[in-house]
């Protein structure tokens, strides 16, 4: 009888190994599905983008706030609107501002897209900490894009005024789209690397003790990379992202701190 149940239990394993795993797939199958993935991105991406065309002036009066800000002695005649030099610019303009607006607001659809065609490689470990650092990464852009836009009325009153009287503006529409446009990707961008730095300290690449050893390389390292990311290049908005980006970095050691901490009590019971 023992006999027979061990022979029963060898065919039963040797059946297993030779049936396909559930859910495995062919390279042909991983190409559909990532195809499938991508459409579902550009529709987003073009769905939304109509809107925004569609909706263009309520979205150009809202970036154009941070300029309509400034005091009217600052901006000169042109006031706050914006000068077109060629008979292309407004429509490229515009073009330019649906295609960014499509980007931003389709974002939360292609980037669980990538997350559903990247999370079936996963192990159940990284499973459980994929979806949050996704979400964390979207509130980090979102935190980082909002926080220049708050900033950016000092920040262009102070660059508009740093050339002296004997400057009058004459702002290009597509320049101003572009300095705008490269603030929000800069900052949103990088108030990511807290995230990055989490992750590496999850792994055990750094450790709480590491980053406060280096807090003054962290310093000079942060101050560097503000002045080089920053469009402007003026000291102004060089110090609005480095002083909260020194205070992530700090907030990031905590976080390390607590969740080793509490890795260490898990595995000590």
């Amino acid at each position: 009888m023992g006999a027979a149940e061990d022979l029963r239990r060898r065919r039963l394993a040797f059946l297993r190994r030779r049936r396909p795993r559930r859910g495995a797939m062919t390279m042909f199958e991983h190409l559909d599905e990532l195809r499938s993935r991508l459409i579902v991105s550009v529709a987003a991406f073009v769905v939304v983008s109509i809107a925004a065309f569609i909706f263009y002036e309520p979205i150009f009066d809202f970036v154009l706030r941070p300029l309509c800000a400034l005091p009217a002695d600052l901006l000169g005649r042109q006031g706050c609107k914006l000068v077109q030099l060629s008979v292309l610019e407004g429509f490229q303009v515009r073009l330019k501002m649906t295609a960014l607006v499509g980007l931003a607001v389709a974002s939360p659809i292609w980037l669980y897209q990538l997350w559903a065609f990247i999370v079936p490689g996963l192990t159940t470990k990284e499973k459980k900490y994929s979806l949050p650092f996704i979400a964390s990464a979207v509130t980090l852009f979102a935190i980082g894009a909002t926080f220049a836009y708050l900033v950016m009325p000092t920040g262009i009153k102070l660059l508009l005024q740093i050339g002296g009287d004997p400057l009058e503006p004459l702002l290009r529409a597509d320049s101003y789209i572009n300095f705008v446009g490269l603030m929000l990707i800069a900052f949103g961008v990088t108030f990511e690397l807290p995230l990055v730095l989490l992750f590496l300290g999850l792994v055990g690449v750094v450790t709480p003790e590491l980053l406060r050893k280096h807090r003054r390389a962290a310093v000079v390292g942060i101050v560097a990379l503000a002045a080089v990311v920053t469009p402007s290049q003026d000291p102004y908005t060089m110090l609005i992202m480095a002083v909260p980006l020194y205070v992530l970095y700090e907030v990031t050691i905590l976080i390390i701190a607590l969740v080793l901490r509490r890795r260490a009590r898990a595995e000590s019971l």
